[in-house]
């Protein structure tokens, strides 16, 4: 199985409080990052994150611990014990996007850890404010298969998260906001679950 939908991941109290939190911290979000020297790269990737996420960091690691047992059962992983997580909170707006790429430290030198899954938790105002924005996930593993025949696109439903492995290819398409407006972006909360090595 590529990945598996969570319904209402945070509750929709928790939901509607993060979504406030995100709006009214606009002014700390900064410009997202790719890569091992986490260098800014808008032709790769265009959002702005805020690392920050004050008092519901504990209730996002909280929950997403709690099933993270049930998520490797669903997408047919070995058994783990997670050393940590890593989360953010990215803000898609107009034009904004992230190529093709996986969540594993590829580049990286000897990391202590590897992510081994991806969750992505989805909050916008409703009626939402933006098109597109799906997550496409690819079956492939393998990086030189660049073919986009069995890919999967998922729709961004408010309060729903989606879980996959952290090593299977995917992307955001691009999303349209017409108003320009923050907030009317498409925002999702972003977590990967690693593991000791």
């Amino acid at each position: 199985m590529t990945h598996c939908i969570i319904p209402n991941l945070l509750g929709e109290d928790t939901s509607a409080a993060l979504l406030d939190y995100a709006l009214a911290n606009e002014a700390s979000f900064v410009f997202s990052t790719v890569g091992a020297d986490r260098g800014v790269r808008e032709s790769v990737r265009k959002s702005r994150n805020l690392w920050d996420l004050g008092p519901f960091l504990p209730l996002i690691e909280e929950r997403v611990g709690a099933l993270v047992p049930d998520i490797i059962q669903r997408l047919r992983l070995t058994p783990f014990e997670p050393s940590s997580f890593d989360i953010e909170l990215v803000a898609h707006e107009d034009g904004a996007f992230y190529t093709r790429h996986i969540d594993l430290f590829t580049k990286m030198p000897d990391p202590a850890e590897d992510r081994l899954i991806s969750l992505v938790c989805y909050l916008f105002k409703e009626p939402r404010g933006f098109s597109g924005g799906q997550l496409r996930i690819f079956p492939q593993t393998n990086p030189a298969d660049v073919s986009d025949d069995g890919a999967i696109d998922i729709t961004p439903q408010h309060g729903t998260a989606v879980a996959f492995s952290s090593w299977l290819p995917h992307e955001v398409r691009p999303v349209a906001c017409p108003s320009r407006q923050f907030r009317d972006a498409r925002f999702a909360v972003n977590c990967w679950v690693l593991r000791r090595r």
